[in-house]
């Protein structure tokens, strides 16, 4: 691999972002000039239980990007065409599965997360679109895998962009007489112009190599065999994430979900920047302990890495916890937020569940396969407990609360079967310098939520203080942490495989 290619693929990330922000923040104002609150609730429920669906897919891209790069670099490309034909084979049936079981379940979805039976029809007909680009996307990802192999990826972003640009643009042109059918028709377009561009340049690259279809049913199984407890891993995070709106909706109204998913955009949208960041060094990492497995420079990384996420995170949040309220008032209006205590509660969930995910990255990065798929079902699994036992009487506050529960015993977990493992990377995230950290952090927000309310009325004069105290907050960490510099730009960044 490249240093090209980390970029390359880092761009492809932030340009999907793109697209997230564009559809689910950008043009959200936009689309309540056309779509009731109530609908676009109705709409958020639904599309979070076909997602579900998408458990399916079982990680097999990664598992099929690994197998691919380990027969090719072993010049096995018969065996590379039987992995690559079977990974194809599966994904045609687990697509079929996912549109199909849509197909016959889509009206009852609209009952489950609705009682207005007036706009039925136009709901299960985007439930039923989403699904089909649900499967797309899935396809597209195992067709991915073929430009990383031959470190191929400077296209597939512009791809991605090019059809990013033509699925909002239909949105745009579209949702003022369609609604709700034309933000799913425009999720749908986006997956399906890339599937075109994506196929024939995979297509050319294969041809290139001289690999043709060569399918062997024995590969087939061998792949389906290789998922194993990450599959039941990712049923859990499946569930735990994408289930949230889907439980709001069935279990409080359509309403509440439109005010729960915009309450905790802003959050979910820090997490996921900062979370592309953490994964972008997931391969110089697992570079890394294999070379260095011995070596005592692993441990100043891991800390500088920790380190870095951590102080990122927590001045982003407390950012945006004071300029939220303004920020959504702004964006869509005061009336579709939550409230000062969830949208608190949904940004200390977006810190434990960054941690988290953190955290099952270098068990990834170490090998420890088994180790994060179990923790992170546990998690889930106590998630959905928790959420369900909370929300008959806590209602909204009841999510992001099981969040922050389960991410605590999540820790605690991780602390005991790391002693077991003989490995050690939770002290780095967690100890008392980190806890200092986050409790100071909490403190300052209160201090300064309390005053912008009380004291200061001027958006403009919130901004400022926000800026200069994130600002100090970045400068400590830089005096504290000079060396920090050379480990992200030598050590992350600037690295070679041979």
């Amino acid at each position: 691999m490249k240093i090209k290619t980390i970029y390359h693929n880092l761009f492809g990330s932030f340009s999907n972002f793109a697209f997230l922000l564009f559809t689910g923040i950008i043009l959200v104002p936009f689309y309540f000039k056309y779509i009731s609150v109530d609908d676009y609730g109705i709409w958020l429920g639904g599309i979070s239980f076909v997602s579900l669906l998408t458990v399916l897919e079982a990680n097999i891209s990664l598992i099929l990007t690994q197998k691919l790069a380990d027969k090719w670099t072993n010049k096995k490309p018969v065996e590379f065409s039987k992995y690559f034909s079977a990974s194809i084979i599966f994904c045609l049936a687990i697509s079929s599965i996912i549109i199909i079981s849509t197909f016959f379940l889509k009206d009852t979805l609209v009952n489950w997360v609705s009682s207005n039976l007036d706009t039925k029809d136009v709901f299960s007909k985007s439930f039923f679109f989403y699904s089909i680009a649900l499967s797309l996307i899935i396809l597209n990802s195992y067709l991915g895998a073929i430009p990383q192999v031959f470190l191929k990826t400077l296209m597939p972003p512009i791809f991605n962009i090019i059809s990013s640009i033509i699925g909002i643009a239909y949105t745009i042109y579209a949702v003022s007489t369609q609604g709700v059918l034309a933000i799913a028709l425009g999720s749908l377009i986006k997956p399906l112009i890339y599937l075109l561009f994506l196929s024939f340049y995979v297509l050319k690259l294969l041809n290139e190599k001289n690999i043709y279809f060569y399918f062997d049913i024995i590969y087939l199984k061998k792949l389906i065999k290789s998922i194993g407890l990450p599959l039941i891993s990712k049923v859990g995070v499946t569930l735990t994430f994408n289930a949230q709106n889907f439980i709001v909706a069935a279990y409080i109204t359509s309403t509440a979900t439109t005010i729960f998913d915009i309450t905790r955009k802003f959050p979910l949208i820090i997490q996921t920047v900062i979370n592309m960041v953490a994964v972008s060094t997931f391969t110089a990492f697992t570079l890394f302990y294999s070379e260095q497995r011995n070596s005592s420079d692993s441990n100043k990384y891991l800390d500088h890495f920790f380190s870095t996420i951590r102080v990122l995170m927590l001045a982003s949040l407390l950012g945006i916890f004071l300029l939220g309220k303004d920020l959504i008032t702004i964006w869509v209006g005061g009336d579709k937020y939550g409230g000062d205590l969830l949208f608190a509660l949904l940004c200390l969930t977006a810190l434990t569940d960054q941690f988290r995910m953190m955290m099952s990255q270098q068990y990834y990065a170490l090998g420890k396969f088994n180790l994060s798929s179990i923790t992170d079902l546990i998690f889930s699994i106590l998630f959905i407990i928790v959420a369900f036992l909370l929300i008959p009487t806590y209602k909204l506050y009841g999510i992001p609360t099981a969040g922050i529960i389960s991410a605590v015993i999540y820790i605690v977990l991780c602390f005991y079967l790391e002693k077991k493992n003989n490995i050690n990377v939770i002290s780095y995230l967690i100890n008392k310098k980190s806890l200092f950290n986050i409790f100071g952090i909490i403190l300052i927000s209160i201090m300064m939520k309390f005053s912008f309310e009380n004291f200061i009325d001027n958006f403009f004069v919130k901004s400022l203080f926000t800026l200069i105290v994130v600002f100090i907050l970045f400068l400590l960490f830089y005096l504290r942490k000079k060396s920090l510099i050379k480990f992200i730009f030598l050590k992350i960044t600037n690295f070679k495989i041979k």
